[in-house]
């Protein structure tokens, strides 16, 4: 059988040989209906004794196809197709008789989620054959099972540790956790794998057999329970929900883990579908991936970008700090955000006095507030003093005597107010900078740029996705209400708005 991305051979044993074409496999709707053939003409021949999955072009370098992805409008119909690849495998992984996979190359999500469906998995021992593990926070967690099986196999925490990394992780590192069973040179594997057929003539997943049912790794002992509870207040407090994935990652598992595996896909599947319709998720997928840039922005432009918008982050807490806010406050809302520093710890990092090219007419208090800080040598990192003081092992506190210079207002602004001033303030500055320096005049070149390579949060999807996303009515009507009180940044050029409302971000 010939499809247009698998075929099957057929030893004379009945051993069945499930080979996958194409070099760089995308998760669509033709791959589907290949599968879907395939595996009912493997689950109806009755002569066949087994199953090897392997490649043609010697990888696994398998992914989703988001514009398939995103061109399904609606939660059912995300759902629906979804499971239809997820059950189709299933029904192979249920046939009772064995499969194995043989594993070359690169092994991306895609191909690491076929792979998990077979019983058995024999690797090749040549250097370039790797499992490629990318940080699910930047994008979609696993669709068809990967986040109910990979647990199931190799443990909780080690598996999540793995969605949660930019990992490469080579073959004897997959044997060790036992993500793969054998190795053996590239020209054996696939006798290895007939040889293991031959002697397991039924197979089994470990959660499908009554006999290790029970032994599979749920939630509730001490050590998971545990586990799960403080990875998840770490991780909060670090994302603030700005990345979904993340929290649905680990809701997926830990759901899934508490029932049968059939549950568990149900769960894993929904998970996807609402996460596949989130606007950060789908803004960083649109960034990051699907409108990835073909041009490179120059190198001295980015660097004009960078120290601008640095500064006028780090100038922004200062501000606050002016206002009355409390220094851990406008701190913890920079960390909440995900920008590399707290802005008063990024102003110390770039010597405070970079605050003062910042500055305008109405920020004479601030100026002062930075001057004086000098007189007593407060520069910043430099000094080991600034706004923090800094000792030996990179360890820091806020400077304790800064409450006494600046004294917290009695009324505090809520965390999200003050989350609004640095994420408006830094979209403003690089608009600003947009205007005044951009050579490609290319909104996605730059939304690429911005989260990429000058600092931007990632959940962003970059300022032009950003403010489309989100409603450019709002963001006109609030940066009108900044500007009366608070300066000449949140006063928006008139091009900018055009080209957010006429150009498809």
């Amino acid at each position: 059988m010939h499809l247009n991305n698998l075929k099957i051979n057929i030893d004379d044993k009945g051993i069945i040989n499930l080979v996958i074409k194409s070099n760089n496999l995308l998760f669509n709707n033709e791959v589907i209906n290949d599968f879907e053939t395939a595996i009912d003409y493997i689950s109806n021949n009755k002569s066949a004794i087994g199953v090897i999955i392997s490649t043609e072009h010697n990888n696994y370098n398998y992914d989703y196809d988001f514009n398939y992805l995103f061109s399904l409008n609606n939660s059912a119909s995300i759902f629906k197709n979804i499971t239809r690849f997820s059950n189709s495998l299933r029904k192979l992984e249920t046939l009772g008789k064995p499969i194995v996979s043989a594993i070359s190359g690169s092994i991306k999500l895609g191909g690491l989620e076929i792979i998990l469906h077979s019983h058995y998995k024999i690797a090749d021992t040549d250097t370039n054959t790797k499992f490629v593990f990318t940080n699910t926070k930047y994008g979609l967690i696993p669709a068809i099972g990967a986040s109910q099986r990979l647990p199931r196999q190799i443990g909780i925490e080690n598996s999540l540790k793995l969605f949660l990394s930019n990992k490469i992780m080579t073959i004897e590192e997959a044997l060790k956790i036992k993500l793969v069973d054998e190795v053996a040179p590239k020209d054996k594997i696939i006798d290895k794998a007939k040889e293991y057929i031959l002697n397991n003539l039924i197979s089994l997943q470990p959660w499908d057999d009554k006999n290790y049912i029970s032994k599979q790794p749920t939630p509730f002992t001490n050590d998971n329970l545990g586990y799960f509870i403080s990875k998840i207040a770490m991780l909060h407090s670090k994302t603030a929900d700005h990345y979904p994935s993340v929290k649905v990652l680990i809701s997926a598992i830990y759901e899934g883990l508490n029932t049968d595996i059939n549950s568990g896909l149900k769960i894993e599947a929904r998970h996807f579908t609402w996460l596949l319709q989130n606007i950060e998720t789908k803004s960083m997928i649109n960034t990051l991936i699907i409108n990835k840039p073909k041009n490179e922005i120059n190198e001295s432009e980015i660097t004009i970008f960078k120290k601008s918008f640095i500064e006028n982050y780090a100038a922004e807490g200062v501000r606050l700090l002016i206002n009355g806010v409390a220094a851990a406050m406008i701190e913890n809302a920079g960390k909440r955000l995900g920008f590399e520093l707290g802005p008063l710890a990024m102003a110390d990092k770039l010597e405070i006095q970079c605050v003062i090219s910042q500055l305008d007419s109405i920020d004479a208090s601030v100026a002062a507030l930075i001057r004086s800080m000098q007189k007593n040598n407060r520069n910043g990192l430099s000094s080991n003093k600034g706004f923090y003081d800094y000792k030996e092992g990179n360890r820091k506190h806020i400077w304790r005597g800064l409450t006494d210079l600046i004294p917290p207002a009695n009324h505090q602004l809520n965390i999200e107010e003050i989350e609004n001033r640095l994420l408006y303030s830094s979209i403003n500055n690089i608009f600003y900078n947009y205007i005044k320096h951009s050579e490609l005049k290319n909104s996605q070149e730059y939304d690429y740029m911005a989260i990429n390579n000058i600092g931007l949060p990632k959940w962003t999807g970059g300022p032009f996705t950003w403010v489309k996303k989100n409603n450019i009515n709002n963001y006109i009507k609030n940066n009108e209400e900044y500007a009366k009180t608070l300066g000449s940044r949140f006063i928006i050029n008139k091009k900018i708005i055009n080209i957010i409302q006429n150009e498809s971000v």
